[in-house]
């Protein structure tokens, strides 16, 4: 008897102890308390049946069920704002499909027939422009210098300058050869040959002077009652014009040149162009920068009178604007009509260009001068 109730100690020793050997069996206690922490699974089928009842009716009670747009019914009024809108909005592809459809339909009728038998149907292009996307605005690039991407202009190789770029050393540049090409023309010339011109150019000048003349006496007699300051000046305005040509000009695309030598005060040009009242002229700058064409060809007279030579005029509209110019404008009085007219103010040489300042209006929207003149102020207004 006591060595089985030492086995067993033994043996139940060894069941209790933790370590190696064989693994210790679960208690009654613990097995019931695990049982009890399993989760019970409810019945799904049970929950899920009454679920797929209520769907199915559904199903059943919407099988023949259509959808309809509801929209709210509109009054008068708001039915002829819609109809009228194309008058302020214009119409869209929408719109024309929809006049096409009801010309089709008309066509197959008996009153209309007849009258649009002889039209002929041609899509209109849209005109609706709300679901345009807004033009892309303008910004104007600022006057710095570009940067090479290779760090050196020499490396840099071949590529085209900007305009504004260009026309900072095109007038000097421009300026210096042709003082070059003159010094070198006179001294080619052999000097029995450069006495000849000059001797043909002087006689040439006395008759012109000599057939002025001429006219003013015949000018004296007919004019008698005239006063002498407005003779003076319709003899300036009719036969004391200068031999002058349009070219291209350093300064901006074209401009206007002196073909023969040009005293200080004296009458260039008149600058002509059609009359117009301040209104219809502010309709024409706004349309003329639309187009693209500007408002530079615009000179005022006074308050209630301006010259557009846009589209009308004489070489004048083309003097380039100069902050250090060698003309200016006037205006003078000839038998009641007042007229602009262009003086020098200093002597101007053969090929020389002929400028005055424009004299814009302060405004915020600058534009940029390419006079290259010294003292420029770099812009215009």
């Amino acid at each position: 008897m006591l060595e089985r109730k030492s086995a067993n100690i033994i043996i139940v020793d060894q069941m209790t102890r933790s370590g190696p050997g064989r693994p210790r069996k679960d208690t009654i206690r613990s097995q019931r308390k695990k049982k009890d922490s399993i989760p019970r699974i409810p019945n799904v089928k049970n929950k899920i049946a009454p679920i797929a009842d209520a769907i199915a009716e559904l199903a059943r009670k919407t099988a023949n069920f259509v959808p309809c747009e509801m929209y709210k019914a509109r009054d008068q009024n708001e039915e002829m704002v819609i109809l009228y809108t194309f008058l302020t909005k214009g119409i869209d592809a929408e719109d024309i499909n929809f006049i096409k459809m009801s010309y089709s339909d008309h066509l197959q009728k008996e009153p209309y027939a007849m009258f649009l038998n002889n039209t002929h149907w041609v899509d209109h292009c849209t005109t609706d422009r709300a679901f345009w996307p807004p033009p892309q605005k303008k910004r104007r690039k600022d006057d710095e210098l570009l940067r090479h991407k290779t760090g050196c202009a020499r490396t840099e190789g071949f590529y085209k300058l900007d305009l504004r770029e260009k026309a900072k050393h095109k007038y000097h540049h421009a300026k210096a050869n042709t003082e070059d090409s003159h010094n070198e023309d006179r001294s080619d010339e052999p000097t029995a040959l450069t006495n000849h011109h000059q001797n043909k150019l002087i006689s040439k000048m006395q008759e012109i002077s000599r057939e002025a003349r001429s006219n003013q006496r015949r000018l004296l007699t007919a004019f008698g009652s005239m006063r002498e300051s407005e003779l003076l000046k319709l003899n300036q305005l009719k036969f004391r014009k200068k031999q002058l040509k349009f070219a291209k000009s350093a300064i901006h695309v074209w401009g206007l040149f002196a073909m023969e030598p040009i005293a200080a005060d004296e009458m260039v040009i008149e600058y002509v162009g059609q009359m117009i009242r301040p209104v219809v002229a502010d309709l024409r700058e706004t349309k003329y920068e639309a187009i693209g064409i500007g408002s530079s060809y615009l000179f005022r007279i006074d308050m209630e009178t301006i010259i557009d030579a846009t589209k009308c005029g004489n070489l004048a509209r083309f003097i380039n604007h100069s902050c250090n110019p060698n003309c200016h404008a006037k205006v003078i009085t000839i038998e009641s009509e007042k007229k602009i007219v262009i003086y020098s103010k200093q002597p101007i040489r053969i090929n020389e260009e002929i400028t005055y300042d424009y004299k814009f209006p302060l405004e915020e929207e600058k534009i940029p001068c390419l006079c290259g003149a010294q003292g420029c102020r770099g812009t215009l207004n």
